[in-house]
């Protein structure tokens, strides 16, 4: 059982290579997701894992450590008034005018596969728009580069998006949906830390960072939106969480709604 030294223990290694506040709330989840790894490496005590996970010659395990606790439920076209609002901003905006979105926490790819669909029905595969999906987990990004997804988790998407931008799987793989490669080579899947890697290299037009503030507290927060406002073109959006509140964080940054912000 993990008790409350070996949960703060832990806290304080999430909270320092991922930014993450893991709440009081959070102990029963870190002992649930971390135990598989004490019984995969024979280990006794949480303690036990804790000293493999804080030396600094063991980055193997300590991204595992880190893909176990950031991993999260998501869904095709999730919170939908944004990609009602990103119509909107394509229907405003000329079609060969080149388009740069930043999925900042994409988890197992449903946002970004999303975010491309829609670009692929408001803007054709042949014009000039590119999406970029970011997660501080490996296991994650490798999860959302494969595309594939078991029809019983399917949530969010019309059968006319199914037939248009999934493949079925076949014989072993039957219980499988698959995204289109010509969706699919559209993303740029990158591993990514938003408290601590390099910017960009290009400014983005939209930045989706959605369900992930929520787990930083106010100082790691703000430093993430002075990050992610740097990354935004001038008056390019920046959409949040529905549950997640920006109120004396956010600089440089119009609202639109509670969780649709326009940098100014």
């Amino acid at each position: 059982m993990l008790n409350d030294q070996e949960f703060k223990n832990f806290s304080q290694i999430i909270e320092q290579y991922a930014g993450i506040h893991m709440a009081e709330g959070k102990k029963a989840l870190v002992e649930g997701r971390l135990r598989k790894r004490l019984v995969a490496l024979n280990l006794e005590t949480y303690n036990d894992y804790y000293k493999i996970v804080r030396n600094d010659n063991n980055k193997t395990e300590r991204q595992l450590f880190i893909d176990l606790l950031t991993t999260n439920e998501t869904w095709f076209f999730r919170e939908e008034n944004h990609f009602n609002f990103l119509k909107k901003i394509l229907d405003d905006r000329n079609p060969q005018q080149p388009m740069n979105i930043w999925s900042a926490a994409c988890s197992s790819g449903q946002e970004p596969y999303s975010i491309a669909m829609l670009m692929a029905e408001e803007r054709e595969l042949s014009r000039p728009w590119n999406i970029l999906g970011t997660d501080i987990s490996n296991k994650i990004l490798t999860s959302a580069k494969k595309g594939v997804y078991l029809k019983k988790n399917i949530k969010g998407l019309s059968k006319t998006r199914v037939r248009r931008f999934m493949l079925n799987g076949v014989r072993s793989m039957s219980e499988y949906l698959a995204i289109v490669p010509e969706l699919k080579k559209r993303i740029d899947f990158q591993p990514y830390n938003l408290t601590s890697s390099p910017l960009p290299s290009i400014k983005y037009d939209v930045i989706f960072c959605r369900n992930v503030l929520i787990y930083f507290d106010n100082d790691t927060k703000k430093k993430v939106i002075d990050r992610l406002i740097k990354a935004l073109k001038t008056e390019g959006y920046l959409f949040t969480g529905h549950s997640e509140s920006l109120h004396g964080v956010y600089d440089n940054l119009k609202v639109i709604n509670p969780s649709i912000y326009q940098r100014i």
